[in-house]
């Protein structure tokens, strides 16, 4: 028979000695740290993506906000080497109970063209989508002119803020927007561009609250 191995450290023989106890707290404590872990990364990974069509989109350009000078709205601004699209949220309409269907963004758009760029057949596909829940409108087609847009409606039926996890507060959702045009390059020929945005709505003040608090 062979001899039973005894550790020379000290601390060797502690483990020796305890590890029982400490496969135990590696069960109780570890394990369920690693699967907690796991559950926020997998959640919040889950809805950082946006299917516009059949395709799958994860990388968005940022946007900025900016005022108008007159009416002291906040717009969004979305912006490209060619052009620049702005947004104004007009107003929300939070669902009062989970079976009602009024829940709405409502909204504006307009372009502005850079000097020097002849831009036609201007588009865009708006998605309202939260992180961390399943969340999100379906997608609104927009087509954008020079002016200001009538009043463009987003229908979103979902109670917010939401809790969905510990220490995970869901405000508002995010706005994602593709936009698509036909840029003039010259000698006739068009080339057709595609930019995905995504802007943060948590913090945005709607226009018809402005236009309330300035009257």
């Amino acid at each position: 028979m062979l001899p039973i191995h005894e550790p020379r450290s000290k601390f060797g023989k502690w483990l020796l000695k305890y590890r029982f106890l400490i496969i135990i707290i590696t069960f109780v404590t570890i394990i369920p740290i690693a699967f907690v872990t796991a559950l926020y990364v997998g959640d919040y990974l889950k809805y950082k993506t946006v299917m516009f069509d059949e395709t799958p989109v994860s990388e968005f350009l940022g946007t900025y906000i900016t005022h108008e000078e007159t009416s002291f709205h906040e717009e969004i601004n979305l912006e490209t080497n060619d052009l620049i699209v702005k947004i104004k949220l007009k107003s929300i309409t939070v669902p009062e109970y989970y079976d009602d269907t009024n829940g709405a963004y409502t909204l504006r758009v307009k372009y502005q063209a850079k000097s020097g760029r002849t831009i036609s057949a201007l588009s865009s596909t708006m998605i309202l989508q939260t992180d961390w829940v399943n969340m999100k409108s379906s997608p609104k087609n927009i087509n954008i002119n020079e002016t200001y847009s009538s009043i463009q409606t987003i229908s979103f039926n979902h109670i917010l803020p939401a809790n969905p996890l510990l220490f995970v507060s869901v405000q508002r959702p995010h706005l994602y927007v593709r936009i698509s045009y036909h840029l003039t390059i010259g000698m006739a020929q068009e080339e057709i561009k595609t930019y995905y945005f995504k802007t943060d709505l948590t913090n945005l003040v709607p226009s018809d609250i402005v236009d309330l608090n300035n009257a």
